[in-house]
């Protein structure tokens, strides 16, 4: 009854081989899906547009001229959009409805400083100042950016 037992003993120069291979098809899978696949870069639709308006109601003294230009950036994705009013750059969440787009203005304690309404169609818009008691009202125009 003499029974060959086999004692499974690990060969350890196969398995290091056969985890290197393996290690090396994964880099190689890895790298081919890097090169092959193209990189796209992200970018939302914007409309640059050029604002021209006047102060309708409450104006108080003026000194200056009447008239105000703006410059909007609208992010059609219904993100931040941008507001370049005399150099000052500001910040405003868009919603947009069919063709009309209104960006609020917010200052840092989150209370509603400006809210302008673009109306696309007709191509008027208009900026409410709550806090000052104002209202722009006034017409766009497409822009270059």
């Amino acid at each position: 009854m003499n029974k060959n037992i086999q004692i499974l003993i690990p060969n350890f120069k196969d398995l290091i081989n056969s985890f290197q291979y393996k290690k090396l098809r994964f880099i190689f899978v890895l790298l081919s899906g890097v090169l092959l696949v193209p990189l796209q870069q992200t970018r939302s639709e914007v409309i640059f547009l050029k604002c021209i308006g006047k102060y309708e109601i409450n104006r108080g003294a003026l000194i200056k001229p009447d008239w105000e230009t703006s410059y909007l950036t609208i992010n059609l994705n219904g993100l931040i959009s941008t507001i370049d009013e005399k150099g000052i750059k500001k910040e405003g969440r868009t919603l947009i409805r069919r063709n009309s787009y209104t960006i609020t203005h917010r200052d840092n304690r989150n209370s509603v400083k400006d809210i302008y309404k673009i109306n696309g169609k007709h191509g008027t818009y208009s900026v409410e100042s709550p806090q000052r008691n104002r209202t722009l009202i006034g017409t766009c125009q497409k822009g270059r950016g």
